[in-house]
């Protein structure tokens, strides 16, 4: 990552991913990436019937979904 901002290594020469190839990046199914992922949230380019993502759109839903690891005080089981 240069300056927190994330870079994808896959695909280097493509700026816009195929399904196929967004599915493998995010390590998830294609009904995940249909069903669970709203284009409000990773915005999709139709083309002639074939489905996009832009390599830069892909890195902001991978930040913007970025843990920094600590619990919330409701779920760490004890009141709060």
């Amino acid at each position: 990552m240069k300056n927190n901002v994330l870079e994808i290594v896959e695909f280097p020469n493509e700026t816009l991913l195929t399904r196929t190839q967004v599915k493998e990046i995010l390590k998830i199914s294609y009904a995940q990436l249909d069903s669970h992922i709203p284009d409000s949230e990773l915005p999709r380019t139709r083309m002639n019937g074939h489905t996009f993502v832009y390599r830069d759109d892909l890195a902001a839903y991978i930040q913007a979904h970025r843990s920094d690891g600590r619990m919330h005080k409701a779920s760490k089981g004890g009141a709060a």
